[in-house]
């Protein structure tokens, strides 16, 4: 399913542009939009339970404190996301979308590895890509299941010379680059490093903190033939850009 004639767009943490990050009401609406899926992010609970959260806090995308890790789904459930919504368990976002659309789960630690993976198998797991910055969780994730798609989270430039062997061990598809790499080491450095990657045989996941960077100086145009997936916050205004492009 990963494997598409033109560039797959998810919603990154969902359509957060303009709705509560990694809400159910967010994930809806950036396929209601045109998303082929959507990215986000795991912790497990005190009590064992997936739930979907970035931080590894819930103090700056919901009404209360504390740390996801010490506190239970019943009590996270307390918590107001924005326009009502409440943290979701990774289950309850497979309930919510279709069954063909595409999800990228990002562990954010080696924790939620084996859970993750149990609930991947009972949802159409060839739909579902698990990445993260973490080796130590994707080498964890890869005891539990074999066969779903991977990608390496990019963040730091010491991770590069690794990629041919984690390539390798974790049967990775791919490399999920940040735009953030371009202002950081230049467009040359870059496009350098991706064709050295694409050479041994992945594909390319660009993703932002800031949508800026894909449009800025044209940088995603530039970057046309080199990657497979994008990950954007607003949604509608990447599709546009991708038709205009050609990509789409």
């Amino acid at each position: 399913m990963w494997e598409r004639d033109r560039i797959i767009v998810l919603g990154h943490r969902g359509y957060m542009g303009k709705y509560p990050e990694n809400s159910l009401l967010a994930f809806r609406k950036a396929l209601e939009s045109g998303a082929d899926g959507i990215e986000l992010d795991v912790w497990l609970t005190k009590d064992g339970e997936v739930i979907v959260m970035h931080d590894e806090s819930i103090d700056r995308t919901s009404n209360m404190n504390g740390r996801q890790k010490e506190m239970t789904l019943e009590e996270l459930k307390k918590a107001d996301i924005g326009m009502g919504e409440r943290i979701p368990t990774l289950e309850e976002v497979f309930e919510a979308i279709p069954k063909e659309a595409l999800v990228n789960i990002e562990l954010k630690d080696l924790d939620t590895a084996r859970e993750v993976a149990k609930i991947v198998s009972g949802n159409n797991p060839e739909r579902v890509m698990i990445s993260s910055f973490d080796i130590e969780a994707l080498r964890e994730y890869r005891k539990h299941d074999g066969e779903t798609t991977m990608g390496l989270l990019i963040d730091r430039e010491e991770v590069v010379p690794m990629i041919p062997k984690l390539k390798e061990e974790l049967g990775l598809w791919s490399i999920n680059v940040p735009m953030e790499a371009i202002p950081i080491i230049g467009f040359e450095k870059t496009v350098q490093a991706i064709k050295w990657a694409r050479s041994l045989g992945l594909k390319v996941v660009l993703w932002t903190e800031n949508d800026v960077l894909f449009y800025k100086d044209n940088n995603l145009a530039k970057l046309k033939g080199l990657f497979e997936v994008v990950i954007a916050n607003d949604v509608e205004k990447m599709l546009e850009y991708l038709e205009k492009l050609g990509l789409r």
